[in-house]
């Protein structure tokens, strides 16, 4: 039978990989219908309290990228 080996908490983990999550209120891309209307849909919902609705929003402005290679965050 072969022996299970069993770390020890701590070790040979290795560093923490530091991640960057992306900016929590997306910009809408200038003179882009779509994203204005993302836009409008969030200030709304937010308006309601609807932080559901917001986070939808900003997921969708994030996903958009019919617009000419530029996206829709800083």
């Amino acid at each position: 039978m072969t022996e299970r080996k069993r770390g020890t908490p701590g070790s040979g983990v290795g560093a923490a990989v530091p991640l960057a999550l992306p900016a929590s209120q997306p910009n809408p891309v200038e003179d882009c219908a779509a994203c204005g209307a993302l836009a409008v849909q969030r200030k709304a919902a937010a308006e309601q309290g609807d932080l559901s609705a917001v986070t939808d929003a900003n997921v969708r402005l994030r996903n958009h990228r019919s617009h000419s290679g530029s996206l829709p965050w800083p």
